[in-house]
């Protein structure tokens, strides 16, 4: 069965990542599972203390060493399946009947992987808990999960917000028509009005442009057409705060070196200055 996926690991994104995935699983009528992976590698590794140490003495603090790496991993646990617990609490308290809890020991990315076929939508918080306390700051797997993931994602960046409109960025690609294909069809945007933005001023582009705001209207969207000119991240961000648009719609990460260029810098940039969700579509 297919179920939204949401990645809890820490106090910071937790929260938001939960409401977020609250609101999509009843938008799709899906499950929603909380996932938490005590993933050691996410980890800083221990400094080495033992390189001038006698032999009895090095043993001994080998010893100690261990044994304080399992009380973190039990603690680390235990917090895990506590937090799992009370976001459980809250989503059901939200009207969310159908919410499970699944707690992985591993590679975050592998853990992802497993689970993949039953994912519909993957849900994640900007930053980790390593970078809990840097809003600036991007997790370090994060990247690496959009990239490896073929599901849609949904990027938590702040306080949720129920969204009422999104902002879909178009460039005239054939990349970017894809993503007004994929917009019409789920399930996630319907209903919402359109903010169809494009930071370009050729004529060939505004004629894609056209296009594809008259493919959004046929379709009954409720579109709003803006053309912007300046940087391409800033004019976006700049867009969503002065007409206030819940949600920041942008095609995912390319897999090639060559559309990595091209499409991640400004993803990545959204990523990182975004107050409002992302949904990264495949």
């Amino acid at each position: 069965m297919e179920q939204i996926t949401a990645c809890v690991d820490g106090p910071h994104y937790s929260k938001q990542v939960a409401d977020l995935s609250v609101w999509a699983a009843k938008r799709l009528s899906v499950p929603l599972t909380l996932l938490h992976v005590l993933d050691k590698s996410s980890h800083q590794a221990e400094p080495e203390l033992s390189g001038n140490l006698g032999v009895g003495s090095r043993e001994q603090l080998l010893q100690e060493l261990v044994e304080l790496d399992e009380q973190r991993a039990k603690l680390a646990m235990k917090h895990g399946k506590a937090l799992l617990s009370e976001l459980e609490e809250d989503a059901k308290a939200k009207g969310l009947s159908d919410v499970r809890k699944l707690q992985r020991h591993g590679n975050l990315v592998e853990t992802l992987l497993d689970i993949e076929p039953q994912t519909r939508v993957l849900v994640l918080g900007k930053s980790g808990e390593l970078h809990q306390n840097d809003t600036k700051a991007i997790g370090s797997q994060l990247e690496s999960v959009v990239r490896s993931i073929k599901a849609h994602t949904l990027v938590a960046n702040g306080e949720f917000s129920t969204p009422e409109s999104y902002l879909l960025a178009f460039d005239g690609s054939d990349i970017s028509e894809k993503l007004v294909e994929k917009a019409l069809s789920t399930p996630l945007l319907a209903g919402m009005t359109c903010h169809l933005v494009m930071v370009e001023d050729s004529q060939e582009k505004l004629a894609a442009f056209k296009r594809a705001a008259e493919r959004l209207k046929t379709a009954g969207v409720d579109v709003v057409e803006a053309q912007l000119t300046g940087d391409v991240h800033r004019a976006i961000l700049a867009y969503q705060a002065d007409n206030q648009v819940g949600m920041i719609v942008m095609g995912a990460y390319g897999h090639s070196k060559l559309r990595q260029f091209f499409v991640g810098s400004n993803t990545t940039k959204l990523l990182v200055e975004s107050t409002v969700p992302m949904l990264l579509i495949r």
